[in-house]
């Protein structure tokens, strides 16, 4: 196994700093202060793209060498320009997209890459993520700031009061000069050297706004309308690529709102929005204590079946649901259409459970057609027979509770790999490799809470992000870092 770590780079914040990297953390050097998040690998398997949601930058590893080679400032989004606005305002009951003297922080989860020609493109999907913990709290409401009265009317601060910005950014000597929120509010499309080809702008709450106006910007544990306002909005987290035919789709999961967008993204500097798909039944209150089935809540992720790959010859978006505890199956039909086919509903005592993390992250193995969920409620894998996608099945399930959190999974010809957190999430996490019915065959080391996992396309090489959050207290603050494991040499799966 090789780790791929950000030290050298430790002696290069205050140009990092510059360029526009958020290096931010109470007594943390670089390295430390760096998490990775998520992974995209180019078709070659050689370049590894990988999201540091909290630092606003993507890192680039190059595989071979195991190392680091770059870090890319992604910039900032600027609201108050046409097409770029944003509801900033959860008190007014209404939606209000409109300019705003603000700057978004595009902070990435999800990332995807996407082949065009020769090349690719990177496409990403802007949730945000502020670091809140009880030792340390970068964030606050805009009435909570002292602004610069130079940069802000009265007018504009009381309009904005509400917004949820970070302090660490945009202080001069009167105040705050500028404001920084988290996320964007879009997906991005960049050039692989970090350079923004193409934003959706405004679209994704304009789209929610059409769709779903009485319940705008509502939360996926409520249904109250503009309740996210003045946070992320809806929050596009999950993401997924996939082609059919000659057309290239990217797939959103808003987190928040728990819609499904399909972008055509065949010309990546010009995406289409195609689709806006939501099973979510906003009629029924959400009851926390008493808990319904009210539909798919919470979209978390997100994985394309091809064709050629689905149990029923037609493309599928499997989508994991946190909330709802649900993994639900879609097909892609023509022009990237989303119709739903069927739902498995994780249960307990015969009944689904609310926001325990009960279906997080599918994947799936052609071989056997079978799903593998990663149940956060559980800590563990639940297995499912998706042969008849309209009505999947649980075989099993398998607890890891022992070994640690489950976290990712990924599964390639009948071998299934997955990310777990250490008993302390600040000290190493594992890898563990099963077979299909989840016994476990090897386990390997990495990094400090591996957040995601992904096998390389030429299945080589399983990559982990290890985010390495700090403790509570921010005491401690492990390395973040990215995990190479080289598979030919792991014991257990020559």
């Amino acid at each position: 196994m090789t780790t791929a770590d950000f030290r050298a780079f430790d002696n290069q914040r205050e140009q990092l700093l510059a360029a526009g990297v958020r290096i931010f953390g109470p007594n943390a050097s670089v390295a430390q202060d760096l998490e990775p998040e998520y992974i995209a690998v180019s078709p070659d398997s050689r370049t590894a793209y990988v999201t540091l949601q909290e630092n606003n930058a993507l890192a680039v590893v190059d595989i071979p060498s195991g190392r680091v080679a770059r870090i890319l400032p992604l910039g900032f989004k600027d609201h108050s320009r046409p097409g770029q606005g944003l509801d900033f305002n959860d008190r007014d009951n209404r939606a209000s997209i409109l300019p705003a003297k603000v700057f978004g922080m595009y902070q990435p989860d999800a990332i995807a890459y996407i082949p065009f020609g020769s090349g690719g493109f990177l496409v990403t999907a802007n949730e945000g993520d502020a670091r809140v913990y009880p030792g340390f709290d970068e964030e606050a409401r805009v009435a909570d700031l002292q602004l610069d009265p130079s940069q802000f009317t009265p007018e504009e601060r009381a309009a904005l009061a509400r917004l949820q910005v970070t302090r660490q950014m945009g202080q001069g000597p009167n105040g705050h000069r500028a404001l920084y929120a988290y996320g964007a509010r879009s997906i991005s499309v960049w050039s692989p050297e970090g350079r923004l080809v193409w934003d959706s702008g405004d679209l994704i709450e304009r789209a929610v706004l059409g769709r779903n106006p009485d319940f705008f910007n509502a939360n996926n544990t409520n249904n109250t309308r503009d309740a996210r306002s003045a946070a992320k909005g809806p929050e596009p987290e999950g993401l997924a690529v996939g082609k059919i035919g000659g057309r290239t789709y990217a797939f959103v999961g808003l987190e928040r709102q728990s819609a499904l967008l399909s972008f055509d993204v065949t010309i990546p500097r010009a995406p289409v929005l195609r689709d806006y798909a939501i099973n979510r039944n906003f009629a029924q209150a959400i009851n926390a204590n008493n808990y319904q089935d009210n539909g798919d809540l919470g979209p978390e992720g997100l994985l394309f079946v091809p064709a050629a790959d689905s149990p029923n010859g037609q493309p599928l978006l499997i989508v994991s649901n946190e909330v709802s505890g649900s993994t639900a199956f879609w097909q892609v039909a023509e022009g990237g259409r989303l119709v739903l086919l069927g739902r498995y509903v994780f249960t307990e005592n015969g009944r689904p459970v609310f926001n325990r993390g009960a279906a997080e992250i599918p994947a799936y193995d052609p071989r056997s057609r079978r799903i593998f969920v990663v149940n956060g409620n559980t800590q563990g894998l639940d297995i499912l027979d998706a042969s008849n996608p309209a009505q999947p099945r649980l075989i099993r399930s398998v607890s890891y509770r022992e070994r640690g959190g489950p976290t990712s999974v990924a599964v390639r010809d009948e071998l299934v790999a997955v990310a777990l957190e250490g008993p302390v999430k600040t000290g190493p996490g594992s890898v563990i490799f099963t077979d299909i019915d989840g016994a476990v065959r090897a386990s390997v080391p990495v990094g400090a809470l591996p957040d995601m996992l992904t096998f390389t396309p030429d299945g080589r090489f399983v990559l982990t992000a290890n985010e390495g959050e700090p403790s509570d207290d921010y005491r401690t603050d492990p390395e973040g870092s990215i995990s190479i494991i080289e598979l030919a040499r792991v014991p257990g799966l020559r």
